[in-house]
C-alpha cells in the first residue's frame, strides 16, 4: 500500500497525531562540580531509560528551576540526589507538585535533599506529603537509624534483588507509610513483632520512590555496586512505558550491531611484535598486517591524531604512507582523532594561549611514544598550579603551537583525509584524552556533519560486575549530544596501558552480559593502535575479532552507528487516533523495539516504510526503510503461533546486509538497494514453498549473481549472497511461477 493511500485513509479517519513524549527531566544539585557526568541520574538511571526509549535532559538546581517551554516537553522528572539539603526546598516541591498536576510523571531516589535547606531548617510535613503522597507514601517526619529488629517484605518479589538482595541490617530509613489512595507498595519494612510497615518503595498516581540504599547496592570497593531494584520494571511502570514504542540502538536488519573503530594513539611506537626477518615494525602497520587485513568482513574505522602524520609537527613519511596504506582497504573507514591529542577538553574551554604557554612552555617538548601510551596518566602533579586533574601531565599531546578547535576537529578531518583514496574522506570524529568535550567542540563537529564518538566505557564483567558499568548511549551537552562508544577500550583492561596486557580478550564477558537476557548493547570493539605494540595484547584483539565472525551480527561502519544513535536523541514518536505509530527526524535510526511484543506482530498492509520484522527475547523489533522519511507503522495483536504473519509481500526476518529503498515491481518483484561486510546472509518471511529468482546485478568491479530460492513449509525463505557487498549494489527478488 503506497504512502499517498495511507495518507488519504488517515486524513478520511480524522486521524490527528499524538505526540508521544520521551525525554525525561534528571535534576540534580552539585555545587562543586556541576557538572552530570558522574550523577547517578547519568551514571546509573540513564543506561535504562535509554532501553525503554527515553532520553534524558539533566539540570543543575544550583542555576535555578528548570523552565519548560510546553508542559507536556517531559514526560517524567528523575530526582537522584546525592546532597541531603537544597537552598531553596520549599521551592523544589512547588515546582515538582505543579509538574504533576499537568501529568508529569516523578520518581524520587537517593538522598531525600528537601527535607530542609542549606541552614538547616526543615520544610513542613504538609508540604512534603503535598509531593510525596502522590507517589505513595506518607512521611511521618521520623528517621529509622537503628534497624537490627527490621526486615523487608516484598509484596512484589520481581521488583528487587536484581542483581543484589537488600542489605542487612537495614539501610536507615526515613518513616513512610503508604498513602491512603492509590499507594501501591512493593517493598516494606517492619519489626520482627509484626509492628506496622514502613513504606521503602512505592508507586503512586505521579509516580513513585524507593528509599536510598533499596534501590542500588554499594560494596567495599569502587567498582562494587549492583542494583537492588528492577529498574527496567520500576522505571517501565513509573513512567508508564508498557505500550510504549522503543527507538532501538542495538539492532538492525533483525540483527546485533557490530562495529569497531581505532583511536591512533601509539601511532609512532615501536613494537615488540617483529615482521619477516626480525624488521622492526611501528604498532600501526602490526595492526594493519594481523587484525585488519585478515578481516575483510568486519570494518573498522581507523582515526590517526593528524600530529602523528603531519611532518610539520611530529609526521614522518613512513607515518604517512602507514595511513594510505590503510585507508585503501575497502573495509577501512576515515577517522579522526583530533589534532593534537587534548588529554583535558575543560582546560580548552574559554582556552587561554598565554596560560598554556606559562604553565607548559610552547618549547616545551612534546609528549613522547612512551608518554603516549600511557595517555598522560601521572599522579605527580600539582592540578591547582596548571588547571590540570592529576591524572595529565600535560593538557594534549603536543603543545608546541596554540591550541584551535578549529584546527582540532575542521582541520584534522581535512587534512587526515588528503591521505585517504579518491572517494573516501574523514567520516567520524573520535574524542581524545578523558573524552568529555564541551559544547562547542561537539557543535563544530555537527557544523560540517560529522558525527562523533568516544566515551562511556561500558564494561559488565568479574572486576565490574553489574549493569550499573554499562554506559549510556550517549548524553545531551548543552544543546548538543555526544555519543558513547558502546564498549570500553583495552586501556581499562590493561591497568592504563601498564599490566595485564592481555586483559582485553575479557571483553567477551561483557559482550555476553549486554546481549542476554536482554540486549542492551551492539557489539564493539574499540581499541588503540598501541594494541598493536605486544603480542599479548595484539592476540586479544584477535580473539575478539574471531567471537565477532562467530557471532550473529550485522557489521557497519562506526559512523553509521553514530548516526544512528544520535537518531536516538532527535527522534519523534506520534500516535494516530487510528492507533497507527508515525516515526519523525530519526535520522539512522532504523528499528523500533516493542517489548512484551510476543504476541505483536506488523500489520505490513497498512504500514509504510516497515521492511521486516524479528521476534526476540520477548521483544517485537521492527525494521525501517532507512529511504523512507516519516514510516508508520501498524501493529496488531496475534498468537504466538502467528508471530509471522503471511503479508502481500515478502518481508526480512534478519540480515547481515542492510537493505533499504525497498519497493515493489509490475510482477509483484522486490527491488532494494543493498550493502554490507562479508557473506550476505538473509532470512525473508513469504508464502510456504514460494519460489524466487535472487538477482544482483552485475558492476565495473563484480560479476552478476542469481540463485533461485524457495521458502520452506514455515514460509522461511534463506540465501546467501556470495559476492562482495562493501561498495553497495541492487537486489532484486522475482516470483518463479511454474
Amino acid at each position: 500500500m503506497g504512502i499517498t493511500l495511507i495518507a488519504s485513509l488517515m486524513l478520511a479517519c480524522g486521524a490527528q497525531a499524538r505526540p508521544v513524549s520521551r525525554e525525561i527531566a534528571s535534576v540534580y544539585y552539585s555545587p562543586e562540580d556541576p557538572k552530570p557526568r558522574f550523577t547517578p541520574g547519568h551514571s546509573l538511571a540513564e543506561t535504562v531509560l535509554n532501553y525503554l526509549g527515553l532520553t534524558v535532559t539533566h539540570f543543575d538546581l544550583g542555576k535555578g528551576l528548570p523552565k519548560f517551554t510546553d508542559p507536556h516537553e517531559f514526560r517524567g522528572i528523575l530526582v537522584w540526589m546525592e546532597i541531603d539539603r537544597l537552598p531553596d526546598p520549599e521551592g523544589f516541591l512547588t515546582w515538582l507538585e505543579t509538574q504533576m498536576d499537568a501529568g508529569t510523571k516523578v520518581v524520587i531516589l537517593g538522598d531525600w535533599s528537601f527535607l530542609q535547606n542549606l541552614d538547616g531548617k526543615a520544610v513542613s510535613l504538609a508540604r512534603v506529603n503535598r509531593v510525596l503522597s502522590r507517589l505513595g507514601g506518607i512521611y511521618t517526619g521520623d528517621w529509622q537509624e537503628f534497624t537490627f529488629d527490621f526486615q523487608p517484605s516484598h509484596s512484589d518479589p520481581d521488583m528487587t534483588g536484581y542483581e543484589a538482595g537488600i542489605a542487612r541490617p537495614l539501610p536507615p530509613f526515613y518513616s513512610v507509610t503508604a498513602s491512603a489512595s492509590g499507594s501501591v507498595p512493593f517493598v516494606t519494612a517492619h519489626t520482627v513483632q509484626g509492628s506496622a510497615p514502613y513504606v521503602l518503595g512505592a508507586f503512586g498516581p505521579s509516580g513513585g520512590f524507593v528509599m536510598d540504599g533499596y534501590a542500588v547496592r554499594f560494596g567495599r570497593n569502587e567498582h562494587d555496586r549492583k542494583w537492588i531494584l528492577n529498574p527496567f520494571k520500576f522505571f517501565s511502570r513509573a513512567f508508564d512505558l508498557e505500550e510504549f514504542p522503543k527507538v532501538d540502538t542495538t539492532t538492525l536488519m533483525g540483527r546485533r550491531i557490530y562495529y569497531s573503530h581505532i583511536d591512533g594513539d601509539g601511532w609512532r611506537n615501536v613494537s615488540e611484535v617483529r615482521g619477516e626477518g626480525e624488521q622492526t615494525l611501528l604498532d600501526p602497520e602490526v595492526v594493519y598486517r594481523d587484525l585488519i587485513l585478515p578481516y575483510p568482513d568486519l570494518p573498522v574505522s581507523v582515526a590517526p591524531i593528524a600530529a602523528d602524520i603531519d611532518p610539520t609537527w611530529a609526521g614522518t613519511r613512513r607515518t604517512g604512507e602507514i595511513a594510505r596504506k590503510l585507508f585503501a582497504l575497502p573495509q577501512v573507514e576515515v577517522a579522526s582523532h583530533t589534532y593534537t591529542h587534548p588529554f583535558q577538553w575543560s582546560y580548552f574551554d574559554n582556552y587561554s594561549a598565554k596560560r598554556e604557554s606559562r604553565d607548559f612552555g610552547q618549547s616545551s617538548r612534546d609528549v613522547s611514544e612512551r608518554f603516549m601510551e600511557f595517555l598522560g596518566i601521572a599522579d605527580d602533579i600539582n592540578a591547582s598550579d596548571t588547571g590540570l586533574k592529576k591524572t595529565y601531565e600535560l593538557p594534549r599531546a603536543y603543545v608546541r603551537r596554540p591550541f584551535d578547535l578549529r584546527q582540532e576537529i575542521i582541520g584534522a578531518a581535512n587534512y587526515i583525509s588528503t591521505f585517504a583514496p579518491p572517494g573516501k574522506k574523514v567520516e567520524l570524529l573520535q574524542w581524545s584524552g578523558d573524552t568529555s568535550p564541551f559544547e562547542a567542540a561537539i557543535a563544530l563537529a555537527d557544523s560540517i556533519d560529522l558525527p562523533n564518538l568516544n566515551g562511556g566505557d561500558s564494561r559488565w564483567d568479574p572486576d565490574y560486575p553489574s549493569l550499573a558499568w554499562v554506559a549510556p548511549v550517549g548524553m545531551r551537552v548543552g544543546k548538543r549530544v555526544q555519543i558513547y562508544a558502546s564498549n570500553s577500550n583495552e586501556n581499562t583492561y590493561t591497568r592504563l596501558w601498564s599490566d595485564r596486557y592481555f586483559g582485553f580478550k575479557y571483553l567477551a564477558r561483557t559482550i555476553e552480559n549486554t546481549e542476554s537476557p536482554i540486549r542492551l548493547r551492539p557489539f564493539n570493539i574499540y581499541y588503540h593502535m598501541y594494541s598493536g605494540e605486544k603480542i599479548a595484547s595484539r592476540n586479544a584483539v584477535i580473539d575478539n575479532l574471531n567471537l565477532a565472525r562467530k557471532s550473529p551480527i550485522i557489521p557497519v561502519a562506526a559512523s553509521r552507528y553514530a548516526r544512528l544513535a544520535k537518531g536516538f536523541f532527535t527522534a519523534e514518536i506520534e500516535q494516530t487516533k487510528d492507533g497507527l505509530w508515525r516515526i519523525r527526524n530519526r535520522g539512522q535510526a532504523d528499528t523500533i523495539r516493542f517489548d512484551n511484543g510476543a504476541r505483536l506482530a506488523v500489520d505490513f498492509d497498512h504500514s509504510v516504510g516497515v521492511i521486516g520484522q524479528t521476534h526476540y527475547q520477548g521483544s517485537l523489533y521492527i525494521s525501517l526503510d532507512e529511504s523512507v522519511d516519516e514510516p508508520v507503522i501498524s501493529v496488531l495483536p496475534g498468537t504466538t503461533e502467528l508471530r509471522y504473519p503471511v503479508a502481500s509481500h515478502p518481508y526480512v526476518i534478519s540480515s547481515r546486509w542492510r537493505a533499504w529503498d525497498v519497493t515493489v515491481g509490475d510482477n509483484d518483484s522486490l527491488h532494494m538497494k543493498i550493502q554490507g561486510y562479508g557473506a550476505g546472509d538473509m532470512q525473508w518471511r513469504t508464502r510456504p514453498g514460494a519460489r524466487f529468482r535472487a538477482i544482483v546485478p552485475k558492476t565495473p568491479t563484480r560479476p552478476a549473481w542469481s540463485q533461485t530460492v524457495t521458502a520452506d513449509e514455515n514460509g522461511m525463505l534463506g540465501f546467501t549472497i556470495p559476492v562482495n557487498g562493501i561498495s553497495g549494489g541492487e537486489l532484486s527478488l522475482e516470483p518463479v511461477t511454474e
